[in-house]
């Protein structure tokens, strides 16, 4: 359990915890915890997130602190979460049931959070034992980059059919797009329907500069984890050993 000394008043009561990074307060407000991700309601491991954060906050005066950003797209506001001195987010990325996912401007507490998930990570805690979260970068998947990914791979085209494994796919990024926030690189011209590539702005800093020209008409093989999103197979690409320019 971490325990943060902060100046936090309690000023919302949570009335509904829609799922593991998303709640309701009784005066309307819709809150995006700042910081972390879990699984989508659609996707494996939901149900556990949105269990670990109803235990944490439903019924309870809660202090929301905010970053740089207010609200994000869809309206909601942006926030830490402490109950007292608990704080909320850390302690779901303790508990594995979160992955760390940072926004900038919006940082505040990166180093402290991605500290954390190493060590969920590294003991298996929570969906970390299961086919969930890609793992992050870390000291051991470095010693994997200093070998090619192999030959084993699939095709693109394929990637469909491995959703829950982590798998080599291999194809030609022929379009590309950063949001900002996201940059995908996509392996058909119709990015709603086939394999995406995704790397999120808080691991920028160790992928080539302008990730979305680097890649883009290159031969490559992507290792991860297979997700369905929206409908869709994608791999979320967190370093720079997942991908490998083979042309």
């Amino acid at each position: 359990m971490l325990l943060l000394f902060i100046f936090c008043t309690p000023t919302d009561k949570v009335s509904e915890v829609i799922d593991g990074d998303t709640f309701k307060t009784t005066d309307g407000e819709t809150v995006r915890l700042l910081g972390i991700n879990t699984p989508e309601l659609t996707e494996p491991g939901a149900d556990i997130a949105k269990s670990g954060l109803a235990l944490l906050i439903l019924g309870k005066d809660v202090c929301l602190k905010r970053d740089v950003t207010d609200r994000d797209d869809y309206g909601r506001i942006l926030r830490y979460v402490f109950i007292d001195s608990l704080f909320i987010n850390a302690e779901l990325v303790i508990m594995g049931y979160a992955e760390t996912r940072f926004f900038p401007p919006d940082t505040l507490y990166r180093e402290k959070l991605e500290n954390l998930e190493k060590i969920a990570v590294r003991n298996n805690r929570g969906l970390w034992a299961f086919a969930v979260f890609q793992r992050p970068d870390t000291a051991s998947f470095a010693v994997e980059a200093t070998k090619e990914l192999t030959s084993d791979a699939i095709s693109w085209r394929d990637a469909a059919q491995y959703y829950g494994q982590t798998k080599i796919v291999e194809g030609r990024v022929v379009a590309s797009n950063n949001t900002g926030k996201v940059c995908f690189l996509n392996f058909h011209k119709n990015w709603k329907k086939y394999f995406t590539a995704v790397i999120f702005s808080s691991d920028y800093d160790k992928f080539p500069a302008r990730p979305e020209e680097y890649y883009l008409n290159r031969n490559v093989r992507v290792k991860g984890l297979i997700k369905e999103y929206n409908g869709k197979p994608e791999i979320i690409l967190k370093g720079p050993a997942q991908i490998e320019i083979i042309d």
